[in-house]
């Protein structure tokens, strides 16, 4: 196993020397390597679904289905509901810096993606080391997000939450609200619902403060596309001010990496330190899986 720094301050990749299956890897160095950088990107093996389960299995606990995030266009890879294709995989459009599913209590702490077919040109996987991120951002806008909590507010109508959440049972709706620290609203009328869920944008990773959140795509929702089906404000009801958000985007853009995809490559994210994003891209052809769980013992 060979490696090389992709950056000078996180970042790996792994490619081979002689051996071409990805499973015969040393766990305990590419645990260390990955605890170390942030995120690796595994190429150059011979891979397909099945060797990415088993690897991502050898390595992985607790993987998560998609319930309850923000997107309901994501498709489970031959049935199994652990293998999900990526965010509006068919839509082709840029997804902002994020942590995944930071607007929700339960969330991955490891992310596995998998390559089966590259983008012709773009389409671009973007990573963001949010410990870099806090550390150059301005002393007001960190004391601003110490002090007050950010608010994710989501309102669907029946026909979304029964995809979002996997059911048409708004009990089990209920008892995944409650299990996440998310208050949940009905309008008994349209059985339509609002969802509240409170928490910083500024997290621990390690012994690390790192800038990790969803406000980015989410004030792109609804600043761009006009959308008022999922918003985020301060605790207080009040907007995140425009220079703040102008801030973050200069800062994230100035620290972004672009990981252009390889046929077979594996990519691990910290999901507790790394923000993740995607460039747009013109071609169907791209086909990106996703994998979330935690990191095992």
């Amino acid at each position: 196993m060979k490696t090389v720094a992709i950056s000078e301050s996180f970042g790996s990749m792994v490619y081979h020397e002689s051996e071409t299956n990805v499973c015969n890897l040393d766990k305990e160095q590419i645990i260390k390597l990955f605890k170390s950088s942030g995120f690796l990107l595994i190429r150059g093996f011979d891979t397909d679904t099945e060797q990415f389960k088993k690897f991502t299995a050898s390595l992985s606990t607790e993987f998560m289905p998609y319930i309850g995030g923000a997107y309901n266009q994501r498709e489970a890879i031959n049935g199994d509901k652990t293998v999900l294709s990526v965010t509006g995989a068919n839509l082709r459009y840029a997804v902002p810096l994020h942590g995944e599913m930071y607007y929700t209590k339960n969330k991955p702490s490891l992310l596995w993606f998998y390559c089966a077919t590259p983008p012709l040109t773009g389409g671009e996987t973007t990573v963001c080391d949010g410990i870099q991120v806090y550390q150059k951002l301005s002393d007001s806008t960190k004391e601003l997000f110490h002090t007050k909590r950010l608010k994710y507010i989501r309102s669907y109508p029946k026909f979304m939450w029964q995809e979002i959440y996997k059911t048409d049972d708004l009990n089990i709706v209920k008892r995944i609200c409650q299990e996440n620290d998310t208050s949940l609203k009905v309008d008994e009328k349209d059985h339509s619902i609002t969802t509240e869920f409170v928490t910083y944008a500024i997290t621990e990773s390690g012994t690390h403060k790192a800038f990790i959140n969803n406000i980015l795509p989410v004030i792109a929702q609804e600043y761009v596309q006009g959308l008022q089906s999922s918003i985020v404000r301060f605790e207080d009801g009040l907007k995140i001010p425009d220079d703040v958000i102008f801030e973050l985007k200069d800062v994230t853009d100035k620290l972004t990496l672009p990981i252009a995809w390889q046929k077979g490559d594996i990519l691990m994210i910290d999901n507790t330190r790394l923000l993740h994003g995607r460039k747009s891209f013109s071609d169907n052809q791209r086909e990106i899986y996703v994998r979330m769980g935690h990191l095992a013992n």
